[in-house]
């Protein structure tokens, strides 16, 4: 299985896997364990934007200095600090030290990765791949990540099922702490195993990019940043928290529907290796995400809480569809050298992005319950808009000497005879 995939490749899908179970629990959990600490908004999109500005600061020092200090060097390293904030949390319910863990651990309140890791994984990953099998090593990627933080997200109702059965008065949350300790531990020991063959060719700090590729990643981060900042309205934390808010959605429920809604983002990513096969990566990219926002602007006009649900779960069906392609068209755009810079880029891009908007996300909440997901709903529309706008017709298709392989990357595939533009 997967053998287009070399042994360090699966190591890196085991990795991630290991990684997204943990996220996938924690994002659930921290919503709602900040709602029975009774946390405002306010305090609850604090917490989110700290999570968010410390994997964007540590997602920069990684593209100026990870190819100089090697790239499993930096992977272990971060996974022990994933390990330090499931401790930190054990620690105290306070929220200076909820602030302390989610600043130096990379907790993920979006269920997915924001920090270090994914920049480097994605840097790493054509490496270990077939490259005429590119998009499909980063569809197997996120699918295998996201029915990883499915499953996470069902685990996160471990505790509050189990609580009664132990005579319990209040969710053990401390059980998933300590279980996220336990997979940055186990994280650590994967990467420790990866072997040299995956770091960068060359290990120069604060690499630039060459001009072109430069200029095509400047505008993709431009244009991906404004989409995670219309996504920091709506992170996995903060639904949770409005749905336990809103409706009083109870924690183990709370975990059927994030278990359903990550199941279905990650049935899709395999569905968009094979559009983008057919009509282009940037087609794929821009049509299933339009639609995916506004599902996400009805969530909250709902009169009920199924229909919510139910505009909710068809959102994810189609808003995760898009992240594959975009990180195979960004890969596909620049040389071997400057993937990690690339990655980097874009991912410093998106956390910045979207480290703003939960803080302005809490105080909307404040407002009016349903402001967070027309914010948000109506920037991402914007986004996908300009990102058509400004791709829509150009034809990338870098030769790679180290592959030795043509890939195409555009909006539609070029007909005989189609002319080839340089990329903007």
């Amino acid at each position: 299985m997967f053998r287009w995939l070399s042994r360090d490749g699966r190591r890196l899908l085991v990795a991630r896997v290991t990684r997204s179970f943990g996220y996938g629990f924690l994002a659930v959990a921290l919503g709602s364990y900040l709602k029975d600490l009774r946390y405002t908004g306010v305090e609850v999109g604090l917490v989110l934007t700290v999570a968010l500005a410390s994997a964007a600061l540590s997602s920069i020092a990684v593209g100026f200095r990870g190819d100089a200090w090697g790239r499993r060097r930096v992977l272990m390293a971060y996974a022990l600090l994933m390990a330090a904030a499931g401790l930190i949390l054990l620690l105290d319910s306070s929220l200076p030290f909820i602030l302390l863990a989610v600043a130096v651990g990379t907790v993920s309140p979006t269920g997915g990765d924001i920090g270090p890791f994914v920049s480097l994984e994605q840097a790493m990953l054509p490496q270990a791949a077939d490259p005429a099998r590119r998009t499909d090593a980063f569809a197997v990627y996120n699918l295998a990540a996201t029915i990883s933080a499915s499953l996470g997200a069902l685990f996160s109702g471990l505790p509050a099922f189990m609580g009664p059965v132990l005579g319990l008065s209040a969710v053990p949350y401390a059980a998933l702490f300590g279980a996220y300790a336990l997979l940055g531990i186990v994280t650590f020991v994967i990467y420790a195993s990866l072997s040299p063959s995956l770091e960068a060719a060359d290990r120069q700090p604060l690499r630039r990019m060459a001009p072109e590729a430069r200029g095509r990643v400047g505008r993709l981060s431009g244009l991906f940043a404004t989409d995670s900042f219309g996504g920091g309205f709506v992170l996995q934390s903060f639904v949770a928290y409005w749905f336990a808010s809103v409706y009083l959605v109870d924690p183990i429920a709370l975990a059927a529907i994030f278990f359903a809604a990550n199941m279905l983002a990650s049935l899709s990513f395999l569905v968009a290796a094979r559009l983008a096969a057919r009509v282009g990566l940037l087609n794929v990219m821009v049509f299933t995400h339009l639609p995916s926002n506004v599902l996400l602007m009805l969530v909250p006009l709902m009169p009920s809480l199924p229909l919510a649900l139910g505009a909710y779960l068809a959102r994810m069906s189609l808003s995760q569809m898009d992240v594959p392609t975009r990180q195979s068209y960004t890969m596909s755009v620049v040389p071997p050298e400057d993937r990690t810079a690339a990655a980097s880029s874009t991912t410093i891009a998106r956390n910045l992005g979207q480290s703003v908007s939960p803080s302005l996300g809490g105080a909307a909440y404040a407002l009016w319950v349903a402001a967070p997901f027309l914010l948000g709903g109506g920037i991402k529309i914007a986004y996908d808009l300009a990102l058509y706008a400004t791709f829509r017709g150009v034809v990338l298709e870098p030769v790679t000497a180290q592959e030795g392989s043509r890939t195409r990357s555009a909006s539609a595939p070029p007909s005989p005879g189609t002319p080839r533009r340089p990329g903007p």
